[in-house]
């Protein structure tokens, strides 16, 4: 029973033990979200459109598997939204969910 207390009380001390939760409700220990952080776009109305882009719903907990989820998404925006020149975009993934 001593043995079981210790464990628990090291596991509440150690952050993913459990699955602490940021306060959006996703969880600190994993990859939610997928941001544009910066745009080429000369455009005022591209460069909004570019900004406004976020996506979530995943909770990857290694940081290669979120940032090539990120590139697919990111990649699939400009191929909708940039069909023919392309475009170029700097994102970020987040352990938060999209605002």
């Amino acid at each position: 029973m001593r043995t079981s207390l210790v464990a628990l009380s090291f596991c509440a001390l150690v952050a993913g033990c459990g699955g602490s939760e940021n306060s959006d409700g996703s969880k600190a220990s994993t990859y939610s979200s997928c941001t544009v952080t910066k745009t080429a776009s000369s455009l005022p109305a591209n460069r909004a459109s570019d900004l406004a882009q976020c996506w979530d719903g995943v909770d990857y907990k290694e940081k290669n598997l979120a940032l090539d989820w990120c590139a697919g998404k990111v990649s699939t925006y400009i191929a909708n939204r940039y069909p023919i020149l392309g475009a170029t975009l700097e994102y970020q993934i987040a352990s938060t969910n999209c605002p």
